[in-house]
C-alpha cells in the first residue's frame, strides 16, 4: 500500500498559531483518549520545497522535530483568537527546537502523525499566520520612509517567510532596465535598503523569493510596494513621492475651513461615483470627465471662478437643503479599470436609437464591460493610493495633488467626505497576477482561510485576515494616512462585518490619536461606519467579535440599518422586487402581488413593519420601549425582525445608520415603481443615508 498518499501537502490543516503551539484536529489516539497508546506527531521541513508524500509518510524532507501531545483541546489564549479550532490537538515544541525552528517558515513546512506503531496515518501542509504574529510582527516602519537614526531614507517591507528580496529601482515610470539591489533582512523579518535621496518620483518594484502554499513550491515574483502612497499607472510600479512638498499641495491645502460638525447624529450622506458625476455633464470640458478636477472650479472655469457646472450646482443645492456629508465610492488604487485614457475601450455606437425595452444597449455596454473606464470600484490593489483613473495624469504624482483638490473643493461647499474603505477582500491573490501585492510578499497570512487552508470567498473573493496582526495595522496605518494627509472626514466600511471590534476598536483609537496641531486634523470628529451584515465565516463570532450589528452596541461606531429599508422599502434584497413595505402602498394602495396575501394578511404585515420603521426612527435602541402592533409594550430589541433577529440593536443613535436604497440592488425609484408609490421620510434620531445595501454583494460591482 506504500503507492497511496498518507495524507496530502496541498491542503493545510495543521495550525502553527503560537511560536511553539501547533493545533490539528487529529484524535491523539485511536480512541481519542490520552490514556491509550498515544500516536507520535512529526513537523517537517525542506528549504527547497521537496517534501512529498507517499504511503510512507513525508518524504524529501530536510530536517525534522517531534511535537509534543500536550492536551486534547486548544489552550484558552489561543482559542480566543481562533474558536474555530476548538476541538482539535494541542501539540507543543519542545524549548531545545525553538530557534531551529522559528527559521523554517521561510520554507515548506509539515505535520505528521504515525500511530504508536509506528504506521503513517496522515500529512498535511501548516498555516503560519498564527506563529508569524506571534514571533514577527513589528511596529517598524514600512514602505519608504526618512529614519532619523540613521538620518537617510529607507525602503522597508515585512516578508519574514522570503528567502531573497531585491530592489527593482527604475529611474523611468514606464519602460527601461531596472537596478537591482540587494535588501538586508532584520530578526523580525522586514527586508530594507538604504537609497540615495535622489530617488525621487522615480519608481520601484520588489523581487521576493518565496515558499508559496498555493502552489507548493518556491516562487519568484515581482511586487510593488503594499505600503506604496504613489504608483504609476495601472499600479504597475510604486513611485517614490514626498506628500508633504508643496507641489502636491493646492493652495491654502492647510490653512482652508473643514466644515464643521456638532453630533455624529447630524450626519447626512449622498453616494456619489466620481467618474459618474461628470461623465455626461455637458457643461464640464471634455478633458475633466470622470476626473477629480471636475469638481474643482479653478480647473473648470478658469476665469469663472463662482461659476458652477450642472453637477456641482446640484451638489450645492443639496448641502442648503441640509445635506453635509459626500460618500465618494472608492478612490483607492483598484484594478477593474485601465487608468490610462489609451488603453479604455468605449463604446461606438450611438445607443440612442433603440428603444428603452432593447437589449441591445446592454449587449454593447457588456462587450467592452472589462476594458472601459466604468468599475464601482471594489478590487482594492493599493489601499493607499488614490485610483489613477480619475487623475488627468495617471503616470505620476500627479493624482495626489488632485484628489487633495476634490477635498478641498468639495468643503468649499460646505461638504464633508467620506472615504468607502474595501479592507475585506483584495482583487487578486496567488504568485501570477499583477494586482497581487500582499499575497506575493507572505502568501498565504494577509487572507482569511479556511481549516484546510483554503482561502476563504465570501465577501466575494480573496477575504482578508484582519484577525492577524499585520492586516490589522496595515488598516490602521492606512486609515490615518487618509486622514492625515487627505483631510477627510468620516469612512465607510464595506463589509465591516467581516473585520472585529477589535479591529474597529483600535481604528476608532487611532483617530482619536489624531491631534490638529501634529497631524493637521482632529481624529476626535471623523466618523467611522459600514456595512455590519453578520454572515460567512465569521457568521455568529465563529472567528470572534466580529463588527457585525448584534456586536456593536456600545461602540459608538455607524451600522447600516437593513430594519429601516426593508420596512419602508418591502420585503428584502431575496424576496421579489414587488414586495411593497410602509412607503410603497403595503394593504394601502396594494399592487396586486399575490404572494402577498389576502387584504387582511397585508394590513397585518404592514403594522409589523411600521413597527420597524418606528424603531429606526427611534434611534434603534435596543432598550427603547414602544407598543407594537399586537398592542404589546416591547423594548427594541425583544421585537423581532424577519422572524428570528432582534429588531433593535443599538445603545446609541450615532450607530444608527438609516438608509432606503444605495448602489447595490434596485435604486429607490426602480424598487417604488415595482411596488408602488413612495411617501417620503426622514430619521430624528440617528444618521440619514440614501442607500440600499445588500448583506451579500455581487461577484464584481460593476454597472
Amino acid at each position: 500500500m506504500n503507492h497511496i498518499a498518507a495524507g496530502t501537502l496541498f491542503k493545510s490543516y495543521a495550525h502553527w498559531v503560537k511560536a511553539t503551539t501547533l493545533v490539528w484536529r487529529v484524535p491523539v489516539s485511536e480512541d481519542g483518549e490520552l490514556t491509550s497508546p498515544q500516536r507520535k506527531f512529526k513537523l517537517h521541513y525542506s528549504g527547497g520545497s521537496h517534501m512529498h508524500v507517499t504511503g510512507k509518510g513525508v518524504e524529501g524532507a530536510e530536517d525534522w522535530v517531534p511535537l509534543r501531545i500536550a492536551g486534547l483541546n486548544i489552550p484558552a489564549d489561543v482559542m480566543a483568537k481562533y474558536p474555530h479550532l476548538y476541538g482539535s490537538t494541542h501539540l507543543e515544541i519542545e524549548p531545545q527546537y525553538l530557534d531551529k525552528v522559528r527559521e523554517w517558515c521561510r520554507g515548506q513546512v509539515a505535520v505528521s502523525v504515525e500511530s504508536h506503531t509506528g504506521r503513517v496515518l496522515d500529512c498535511t501542509g501548516v498555516q503560519l499566520a498564527g506563529m508569524l504574529d506571534d514571533l514577527y510582527y513589528t511596529d517598524e516602519p514600512l514602505g519608504d520612509h526618512y529614519c532619523k537614526q540613521t538620518q537617510s531614507h529607507v525602503i522597508s517591507v515585512w516578508a519574514p517567510t522570503a528567502q531573497k528580496v531585491e530592489l527593482l529601482h527604475f529611474w523611468e515610470l514606464r519602460g527601461g532596465q531596472a537596478d537591482v539591489h540587494t535588501m538586508k533582512k532584520n530578526e523580525k523579518g522586514v527586508w530594507s535598503f538604504r537609497r540615495p535621496g535622489d530617488w525621487k518620483d522615480t519608481a520601484y518594484k520588489y523581487r521576493v523569493t518565496v515558499f508559496c502554499p498555493w502552489t507548493n513550491q518556491i516562487e519568484t515574483v515581482e511586487v510593488t510596494d503594499p505600503y506604496s502612497r504613489c504608483t504609476t499607472g495601472n499600479g504597475e510600479r510604486s513611485l517614490l513621492v514626498d506628500l508633504n512638498s508643496p507641489a502636491l499641495m493646492p493652495p491654502g491645502w492647510w490653512e482652508h475651513r473643514v466644515p464643521g460638525l456638532t453630533h455624529w447624529t447630524d450626519v447626512s450622506v449622498y453616494e456619489l461615483h466620481i467618474r459618474d458625476f461628470s461623465a455626461t455633464d455637458p457643461s464640464v470640458p471634455h478633458h475633466l470627465h470622470g476626473k477629480y478636477r471636475a469638481f474643482c472650479r479653478q480647473h473648470l472655469y478658469p476665469n469663472e471662478p463662482r461659476r458652477l457646472s450642472h453637477g456641482l450646482a446640484h451638489l450645492k443645492s443639496l448641502q442648503e437643503a441640509g445635506l453635509n456629508h459626500i460618500h465618494l465610492l472608492p478612490s483607492y488604487d483598484f484594478g477593474s479599470v485601465p487608468e490610462r485614457p489609451e488603453e479604455q475601450a468605449y463604446v461606438q455606437e450611438d445607443l440612442s436609437q433603440y428603444p428603452p425595452d432593447s437589449e441591445r444597449q446592454q449587449q454593447v455596454i457588456l462587450s467592452i464591460a472589462d476594458r472601459d473606464a466604468f468599475n464601482w470600484g471594489y478590487d482594492p490593489v493599493h489601499y493607499g493610493v488614490p485610483e489613477g483613473s480619475y487623475s488627468t495624469a495617471p503616470d505620476g504624482p500627479m493624482r495626489i495633488l488632485e484628489y487633495r483638490e476634490m477635498v478641498q473643493a468639495l468643503h468649499s461647499l460646505g461638504l464633508r467626505v467620506v472615504l468607502d474603505v474595501v479592507y475585506n477582500h483584495t482583487f487578486a491573490s496567488g504568485p501570477y497576477s499583477q494586482n497581487s501585492v500582499l499575497d506575493k510578499i507572505v502568501p498565504g497570512y494577509y487572507h482569511r482561510r479556511q481549516e484546510d487552508g483554503e482561502m476563504c470567498h465570501s465577501t466575494c473573493c480573496n477575504n482578508t485576515a484582519s484577525e492577524h496582526r499585520m492586516f490589522e495595522r496595515l488598516m490602521i496605518e492606512d486609515i490615518t494616512h487618509w486622514a492625515r494627509h487627505y483631510r477627510v472626514d468620516g469612512f465607510r466600511f464595506d463589509i465591516m462585518g467581516h473585520h472585529f471590534i477589535s479591529n474597529m476598536t483600535a481604528i476608532r483609537n487611532a483617530l482619536n490619536s489624531l491631534a490638529l496641531e501634529r497631524d493637521g486634523v482632529d481624529g476626535r470628529h471623523i466618523y467611522i461606519y459600514g456595512e455590519a451584515w453578520d454572515f460567512g465565516e465569521v457568521a455568529l463570532n465563529q472567528r470572534g467579535r466580529n463588527a457585525s450589528q448584534h456586536n456593536l452596541g456600545g461602540s459608538r461606531i455607524g451600522a447600516f440599518n437593513d430594519r429601516m429599508r426593508d420596512g419602508a422599502m418591502g420585503g428584502s434584497p431575496y424576496q421579489p422586487p414587488d414586495c411593497q413595505g410602509f412607503a410603497t402602498g403595503l394593504a394601502t394602495d396594494p399592487n396586486g402581488a399575490h404572494h402577498q396575501g389576502s387584504a387582511q394578511e397585508q394590513l397585518a404585515t404592514l403594522l409589523h413593519r411600521t413597527d420597524w420603521v418606528r424603531f429606526a426612527l427611534a434611534g434603534n435602541l435596543k432598550d427603547f420601549e414602544a407598543v407594537v402592533a399586537d398592542g404589546r409594550l416591547l423594548a427594541g430589541q425583544h421585537d423581532t425582525y424577519h422572524g428570528n433577529q432582534p429588531l433593535a440593536y443599538g445603545c446609541d443613535p450615532a450607530e444608527n445608520v438609516v438608509f432606503n436604497g444605495c448602489h447595490d440592488n434596485e435604486a429607490i425609484f426602480d424598487q417604488a415603481s415595482a411596488g408602488g408609490g413612495l411617501v417620503f421620510m426622514r430619521s430624528s434620531a440617528g444618521l440619514y443615508a440614501v442607500q440600499r445595501c445588500c448583506p451579500e454583494p455581487c461577484a464584481n460591482k460593476q454597472r
